[in-house]
């Protein structure tokens, strides 16, 4: 993500439509959204900043409206009223017998045990994934995916922005959708909604777009995940892992390697991760 002036990035924020004024966890249906040319799996989050390319704008969360707030949840404790913290896990993110950083894998639950709200947090850290190769890789997620939501719907989701001064904040999300497909982005010329011809529906699958990295090539760096979001039924049962359920996607956006991690996370009881 690079920095980009103030002015830019309020230019930017105009340029979200009229839906940014809106908080909270939005529905991700499964027929998609009407966009231009036919329907796409993704609603658009917050597009300020270029999908990383340029500084984001954050969320206000002001009482009385503001820019920057589609999909945007101003709490994590707890994400939705009414529900309570059921579990929550540190899980290594490991690629190269090489930990380069970690999930926060959470679930919340609804008093009446029928509804979940499934989080995830992501922190990288200081170090090289690929040690083999010259020069320092360190890994950038592009993508978050989150499986086992088939049969479980409506499915909802959302983020959850913190600043804590300085450079030190997260970084926010740009698009959410039901779909195992992430689409890598170019600069300047990345559609915001791809189609489902080049990104299909699928019912099982929630895919975060994001830009992750300690240390970004384009020259400014967000280690630090927002809190991302999925709402769904679930049943009262003890939460378990199921493998393979979080997937974390560096798509390549300044041309580095296409490669993805996958983690055991928390799922609604009988899922997997099928397409």
């Amino acid at each position: 993500m690079k920095h980009t002036s103030l002015a830019a990035a309020m230019l930017a924020a105009f340029a979200v439509s009229g839906s940014a004024m809106a908080t909270g966890l939005i529905t991700l249906p499964a027929t998609g959204f009407a966009v231009p040319g036919g329907t796409s799996a993704y609603a658009t989050c917050n597009l300020t900043g270029d999908f990383g390319s340029l500084e984001s704008t954050p969320p206000t969360f002001s009482p009385n409206g503001g820019a920057n707030n589609t999909c945007a949840v101003p709490s994590n404790n707890p994400p939705v009223s009414g529900y309570s913290l059921v579990v929550s896990t540190p899980r290594n993110i490991r690629i190269n017998n090489i930990t380069i950083g970690t999930v926060t894998d959470q679930v919340w639950r609804n008093a009446a045990g029928t509804s979940c709200v499934y989080a995830a947090k992501i922190r990288l850290n200081n170090v090289d994934y690929n040690p083999s190769s010259a020069g320092t890789q360190y890994f950038e997620v592009n993508d978050f995916k989150r499986a086992g939501f088939r049969n479980r719907g409506p499915v909802s989701a959302g983020y959850n922005f913190v600043t804590r001064g300085g450079s030190a904040s997260d970084e926010v999300l740009f698009r959410v959708g039901l779909t195992s497909t992430s689409v890598a982005h170019v600069a300047g010329s990345t559609v915001a909604q791809p189609l489902t011809s080049v990104a299909p529906i699928s019912d099982n699958w929630v895919d975060f777009t994001s830009d992750v990295n300690f240390m970004d090539p384009d020259g400014s760096s967000m280690r630090d995940s927002s809190w991302f979001y999925v709402q769904s039924g679930c049943t009262s049962a003890t939460p378990t892992a199921v493998t393979g359920a979080l997937r974390f996607r560096q798509t390549g956006q300044e041309g580095q390697p296409v490669v993805e991690i996958s983690v055991d996370g928390y799922a609604p009881a009988g899922a997997n991760t099928n397409q």
